[in-house]
């Protein structure tokens, strides 16, 4: 009676099928690894968009109505605020040539990858006509 035992490994590289289970580790931590910025970064680039459509619609608005560039100024930081995005005035350039009012707002947000820490930039820039009275 020979009692032979199957040879089981239990970390396999390549099964009997030729199915091997370091791709599908590999897989799982990839999945992973995007999930987790996903996670990170995701809700900095969805408040950048909602803000990115609030200033051109403002800066529409500013060269409908001739507002002067404090106002103009002003109203984006508002929309920032409201949108929870750390903007400074300084961020924000107005510059009016031949009718013409051109914004561009730079801001950059901190964020904290498990391993280190990286700024992320955005810019919007828009500009619009301004009417004549």
């Amino acid at each position: 009676m020979n009692s032979a035992k199957p040879d089981i490994k239990i970390w396999q590289v390549r099964g009997d099928e030729g199915k091997g289970i370091a791709g599908c580790l590999f897989f799982l931590v990839l999945l992973g690894l995007t999930i987790i910025v996903g996670v990170l970064i995701g809700p900095h680039y969805y408040a950048f968009y909602g803000f990115e459509t609030d200033v051109k619609a403002e800066v529409s608005r500013a060269g409908a109505n001739f507002l002067d560039d404090e106002t103009v100024a002003k109203d984006i930081m508002d929309i920032a605020k409201r949108d929870e995005i750390r903007l400074q005035k300084e961020n924000i350039k107005l510059e009016r040539f031949a009718g013409q009012l051109n914004v561009t707002v730079r801001y950059s947000v901190p964020v904290d990858f498990i391993l280190f820490q990286r700024d992320l930039d955005f810019e919007v820039r828009t500009s619009t006509y301004v009417g004549r009275l």
